[in-house]
């Protein structure tokens, strides 16, 4: 998938398990690019910041819910955080209303404040409230027995991840046991259509919903092998469903594949998809073959955990 971060540790080495509200990890990794949700009216044309980004008046007379929703969106948009300065300078905050608002959503748990650098960074409680849940548990807290085993099964980082507008967001993941390994942390994301977790959440959504999120998708290319006719998308997702799963031919990255497969809600619904992520060599067409079956199996044992 659209993932990159090599890690070198001790083979088998012991997972922690999930929390469910972890500290948000760094985005830095190539893996997958933070995005927003806040998009900016007009192309950057090296005028500051400012001139991009806008609190977008919900017009039902809730401004400070309006500029808290705006300030998560602008954070998001930047893997290392940001500065007060750079909020006021951004979204025409005065300084007390930055201070109220970052002091309130640190309090709240959406936001934390990096003391060394005086940067405020999001973290997951936005995911955790997203994740689909039964009993109290979240899905990463549900699957991760499953994720275990499919990474001893296969050998490979096996990951959990949702769907958010045209991004796929990983949720947890389970490193793997080779020396060389491609993992993505929780938290990072990635476009739906150049990866095989985000084709899978696409391939098995009802016809209807599926032409109209392609309308409004932008099929940007990544790699040479990344699919960017909307036709050819489409015919290509016929086959995903087909298999029972998707494939990942470099199409974010060169040299890095992945295998996935969907996980149903109780109703039935893709809901998430799961998958293991490993450079080309090593899931070539034989390795298909040989794990596709045990992703497969993976996504029905978490959707029989969400009924």
């Amino acid at each position: 998938m659209n993932t990159k971060s090599i890690a070198l540790s001790p083979k088998g080495k012991p997972e922690a398990k999930p929390a469910g509200a972890s500290k948000l990890p760094s985005r830095k990794d190539a893996a997958f690019k933070p995005k927003s949700g806040l998009e900016p009216r007009t192309k950057p044309t090296g005028k500051t910041t400012a001139q991009v980004f806008a609190v977008l008046d919900s017009g039902v007379q809730t401004p400070a819910l309006d500029r808290a929703l705006a300030l998560l969106e602008f954070i998001s948009a930047h893997a290392d955080g940001v500065t007060t300065g750079q909020i006021r300078e951004a979204l025409g905050f005065s300084a007390n209303l930055v201070f109220r608002l970052t002091k309130a959503l640190s309090v709240h748990g959406y936001i934390e404040r990096d003391l060394a650098a005086t940067r405020f960074l999001l973290t997951q409680k936005l995911l955790t409230l997203a994740q689909p849940k039964r009993e109290e548990r979240s899905l990463a807290q549900l699957s991760w027995q499953t994720l275990r085993l499919l990474r001893d099964s296969t050998g490979e980082s096996a990951h959990i991840g949702i769907r958010s507008g045209f991004d796929c967001v990983v949720l947890e993941r389970v490193i793997g046991l080779s020396l060389f390994k491609y993992y993505v942390e929780a938290g990072a994301r990635g476009p739906l259509h150049a990866g095989a977790p985000g084709k899978v959440m696409l391939a098995w959504l009802p016809e209807t919903e599926l032409e109209q999120t392609l309308s409004q998708a932008v099929l940007t290319r990544l790699t040479n092998a990344t699919i960017t006719s909307k036709k050819a998308f489409t015919t290509h997702l016929k086959e995903v469903r087909r298999k029972g799963y998707a494939m990942d031919f470099g199409e974010t990255m060169e040299g890095l594949r992945c295998l996935g497969a969907p996980v149903f809600d109780a109703d039935g619904h893709v809901c998430a998809s799961v998958w293991i992520t490993a450079p080309a060599p090593r899931l070539d067409t034989e390795a298909e073959k040989r794990h596709a079956p045990l992703v497969i199996d993976a996504g029905r044992r978490i959707s029989e955990l969400l009924r």
